[in-house]
């Protein structure tokens, strides 16, 4: 019979953060002035921001960030949410979207709104708000639920698939 302990899982283990302590974290570094970098998870950014592949920076907001367009990271009653605005309502109700979501919607309020995505890092390249790639998402991207659930199909079967 060997000798050998086996090494103990609770000595030296990795502490494990919840999904809330590291937002707190990030939201008070953004709180104090600064961007912070986060990587993408989930798919509901698609074809724009893609999950475990891309980097998203998180800025503190302007005057400029609520509007129809812009990306933001917001806490909505299912948790933390980065989609797009899709529309503002007088009284001051926030429709968001994904870019891969043909037609699920969630409401907010302005104060929900905690961030404004500014720049995604995609491998070595930088997608910056204002760049071409920014202005084609937030502009072109049909709006349509059927033709967006087209596009993305295609997107999906093809594109994705081969590594984009």
């Amino acid at each position: 019979m060997s000798d050998e302990r086996r090494p103990s899982t609770r000595r030296g283990a990795p502490s494990r953060i919840t999904l809330e302590d590291a937002f707190d974290d990030v939201l008070s570094r953004i709180a104090e002035g600064y961007r912070v970098d986060i990587v993408a998870k989930g798919r509901s950014m698609l074809p724009f921001i893609r999950s475990q592949r891309d980097a998203i920076t998180l800025s503190p907001l302007t005057e400029e960030s609520i509007q129809p367009g812009r990306i933001v990271l917001a806490r909505i009653s299912r948790g933390y949410v980065i989609h797009r605005i899709e529309t503002i309502y007088p009284g001051g109700r926030i429709i968001l979207r994904g870019d891969g979501n043909p037609y699920q919607h969630e409401a907010c309020i302005p104060r929900q709104i905690l961030a404004e995505a500014t720049c995604v890092r995609r491998g070595r390249h930088l997608i910056t708000e204002g760049s071409c790639l920014w202005w084609c998402a937030e502009h072109l991207w049909p709006s349509m639920p059927f033709l967006r659930r087209a596009l993305l199909f295609v997107y999906r079967r093809t594109l994705l698939r081969w590594g984009f």
